[in-house]
């Protein structure tokens, strides 16, 4: 089996692990970027409100607003401190009037306080505030100063006010820090996540061996699917005799759903004839001792080299009636060929229009070739549940189709998978001939005159109707006499000459179709119109399919 889809595989598993990467990156470090952010804003806000109440609460600051000067040791130590931070901008000491005492810009001591934000300090109040000062926008925190003992006092008098702030820009500056930090971080767990997410992909796709998890499920269900409605039954058995693996049709035979048989052992439930456990039976098919049940082994070889052996199980009665579905096929083999000649010629377009390149034109020509035969196949499949005149009804359709014929089946067509008036083989002689004859007679049609043919196939307990319309040459009275007999063909004398020696079945097929018909006491009728059609309709009302499965039974 070939493996496909190994570097879609590849590509979907990488694709979609990064992508999961990448999203739970990105979520926790938007988290993470948002907490550094606010703790960082924090720690600024509790570094400027630790300055600015110190200094409030010094007795220095205070000597100095009492004075209406700071001395110069306490200007240098300022100017110190405020080159040295990395967050602080601007601290201002102002007496109640609001003018500067101190001041990073020293020209601009003395002169009034900006940003009009100082009001409330100086009635007794702490706060931040965010306001536009000589340096910017800034982030402030105001810390009042008391007289008669500063800050241990409470009810001291205000004489004055601490400012201590951030500029905006400085903000930023730290924010763009831990944003470029962020960047760096999220490149290196990207490539990480990426080496990973290929790491997985490789392993995944070892696993799988090379197809795409989809392709498996499809697989599983097509096998799952096509084993359950095998009608015979199937058994996995390992080396042990215990059952694996059972499906629909064991279940069905041997009396207990496909769950309760795995896992129980193949000898709880059946053996062969003699009482032996079918894994001893040294035959390859054998009778079981279970009624009307045949058995085949077919040993085969598990994984780590364990022996197992897969049975299959048949119904007798089924088996009688496959085999009287073999005999006389020679419509089936024909409808098989028209099916093989009409794809071969399919696939010959198809290489032709690979070898031209004209992939698109390929691609179009499979759709419309698969959406005619889904149309055309489809009411065959619904409506007629017996395989072997299916597969016949399509092999001609397939033929007919190839000579520009429409074949057309009424939507009150209905034919079960056993019919009891008719046996499989009857029902192919009848139908392939019918339908053979009409393809003869539309195909001898002129160029430009309909070319179709209408089929009903409709069984239900009052009887059987087969009827075949076509739009052919038609029949005069005098053929209709005589198309019955044996050796007879419509066909000229030259055809019929070339038929007897190269087709020895020529001018027999109507003959077999009306001696079935007396021999299952049906009835034949025939209305055609020279030039424009023939219809032929078959009735049965007798049943007697009963007596043919008793016949094949005692046998």
């Amino acid at each position: 089996m070939k493996k496909k889809g190994i570097a879609p595989l590849f590509l979907r598993i990488l694709v979609i692990s990064s992508a999961m990467w990448l999203v739970v990156l990105a979520a926790t470090m938007g988290i993470t970027l948002q907490i550094s952010i606010s703790t960082l804003l924090e720690k600024n806000d509790n570094t400027l409100k630790a300055i600015a109440t110190a200094l409030s609460e010094n007795a220095t600051v205070r000597s100095s607003i009492e004075n209406g000067a700071c001395p110069e040791d306490l200007v240098r130590f300022l100017d110190s401190f405020l080159s040295k931070s990395p967050t602080m901008d601007v601290i201002t000491i102002a007496d109640a009037n609001s003018i500067r005492l101190y001041h990073i810009v020293h020209s601009r001591i003395g002169e009034v306080f900006v940003g009009g934000d100082q009001g409330d300090c100086l009635e007794g109040k702490s706060y931040f505030s965010d306001a536009v000062g000589t340096l910017g926008l800034q982030r402030r925190y105001f810390s009042p100063v008391r007289a008669n003992g500063g800050g241990l006092n409470i009810d001291g008098k205000v004489i004055g006010f601490v400012m201590a702030s951030t500029t905006m820009r400085q903000s930023q500056e730290l924010r763009r820090e831990i944003f470029r930090g962020y960047i760096g971080l999220a490149i290196i767990l990207t490539l990480i996540s990426i080496i990973l997410s290929s790491v997985l992909a490789l392993f995944v796709r070892k696993i799988l061996l090379g197809y795409s998890p989809l392709e498996l499920i499809h697989s599983y269900l097509k096998q799952n699917e096509v084993l359950n409605t095998l009608t015979e039954g199937v058994i996995l058995v390992d080396s042990t005799g215990s059952i694996q693996l059972a499906n629909s049709a064991c279940e069905k035979m041997l009396g207990h759903p496909a769950d309760f048989l795995v896992g129980r052992t193949l000898d709880t439930f059946i053996q062969d004839i003699r009482g032996n456990s079918l894994l001893s039976v040294p035959e390859n098919n054998y009778p079981t001792n279970r009624k009307n049940l045949l058995a085949t082994s077919i040993p085969i070889k598990q994984e780590k080299n364990s022996n197992g052996t897969t049975i299959i199980l048949t119904d007798r009665s089924e088996a009688m009636r496959n085999a009287e579905q073999l005999n006389g096929t020679r419509h089936i083999i024909s409808a098989l060929r028209a099916n093989s000649h009409e794809f071969m010629n399919k696939l010959q377009v198809l290489s032709g229009l690979l070898q031209m390149n004209k992939t698109e034109e390929a691609r179009e020509y499979i759709n419309n070739v698969s959406a005619l035969h889904s149309q055309s196949l489809t009411p065959f499949l619904q409506h007629i549940a017996n395989v072997n005149v299916c597969a016949l009804l399509l092999g001609k359709l397939n033929n007919a189709r190839e000579m520009n014929i429409e074949v057309k089946l009424l939507p009150n067509s209905k034919l079960p998978r056993h019919s009891p008036y008719l046996t499989t083989t009857e029902l192919i002689t009848i139908i392939g001939n019918l339908f053979e004859n009409a393809i003869e007679a539309v195909n001898s049609q002129l160029p430009n005159n309909p070319r179709n043919i209408t089929i009903q196939i409709t069984e239900d307990e009052t009887g059987l109707l087969i009827m075949f319309s076509d739009t052919g040459v038609g029949m005069t009275d005098d053929v209709i006499k005589h198309i019955f007999e044996e050796g007879f063909s419509t066909k000229n004398s030259q055809e019929d000459s070339e038929g007897q020696e190269g087709h020895s079945g020529r001018g027999f097929g109507m003959n077999l179709v009306q001696k079935l018909v007396e021999r299952n006491r049906g009835t034949i009728e025939i209305d055609s119109d020279p030039g424009f059609g023939t219809t032929f309709t078959i009735i049965f009302h007798q049943k007697n399919r009963e007596l043919n499965i008793d016949a094949y039974n005692n046998n």
